[in-house]
């Protein structure tokens, strides 16, 4: 009881941190659910519940939608999708364990010092398959895409509205993937549904957040939280080497 009672809370602060920011849903969801769950059952739910967060951001945003440089991203970013969910299924408890870590420090990192990356179109596709990738392996690639986007010199809500867009098109190539790999178990059917009520609330606090806050202030509260992920993932991961 108290496991699914730590899921509802986990993944309904991801569901305002999505809903607010736009992005690191599965950077607060998956480490603290990796230590209530397990690694591949935490990125399964994460996935899972990210699908819909993003589909409500895009859909109330389209209008904010670049739908040439989504053609880039969806294009180059769901074909990464299938090694990642391989990685998924191939590696043992451990080495996915050190991936997550490696991937939600480099998020952490890249949020933390505001990363804009050079190249223009050429390197968000780059950046769109690796994300992909990262997605299907660890539940996470907001942090790279936002990092490319940045480098583009977006207006902020037409990267929320095309980023969202481009995480609900992941969420659900993964899905097909991990329904695929036999991923999709009683237990992770468990987690969803006591996570769909936090991500109904998660949702509508994370929208009244969006119009309140200033976006210094939730920067800062949006690094706290990761940084207590890193560290969190970390300590888990050499726990269980």
């Amino acid at each position: 009881m108290l496991t699914l009672l730590g899921v509802f809370a986990v993944l309904a602060v991801a569901s305002v941190v999505r809903s607010t920011a736009g992005f690191g849903f599965s950077l607060v969801a998956v480490p603290p659910l990796a230590f209530l769950l397990d690694p591949v059952t935490a990125v399964v739910v994460s996935s899972i519940i990210a699908a819909p967060v993003s589909v409500s951001i895009a859909v109330k945003n389209r209008a904010d939608i670049d739908r040439r440089l989504l053609a880039v991203i969806l294009g180059c970013g769901v074909p990464g999708v299938p090694l990642g969910v391989w990685a998924l299924s191939a590696l043992p408890q451990t080495g996915l364990m050190f991936v997550i870590a490696g991937v939600v420090l480099l998020g952490t990192a890249i949020v933390w010092a505001r990363v804009a990356l050079p190249g223009g179109t050429a390197t968000l596709a780059g950046v769109s398959f690796f994300a992909g990738a990262s997605y299907g392996a660890t539940g996470v690639d907001g942090p790279p895409m936002v990092a490319a986007a940045q480098g583009l010199g977006l207006e902020p809500r037409v990267q929320r509205a095309t980023l969202a867009v481009s995480f609900a098109a992941t969420s659900i190539a993964a899905m097909i993937g991990f329904a695929v790999a036999g991923a999709l178990t009683a237990e992770v059917g468990k987690a969803v549904l006591i996570g769909l009520p936090g991500l109904v609330i998660g949702i509508v606090a994370g929208e009244h957040l969006f119009k309140r806050l200033d976006a210094a202030r939730f920067r800062r509260v949006v690094l706290a939280l990761l940084v207590v992920s890193s560290a969190s993932v970390l300590a888990r991961a050499f726990a269980v080497a």
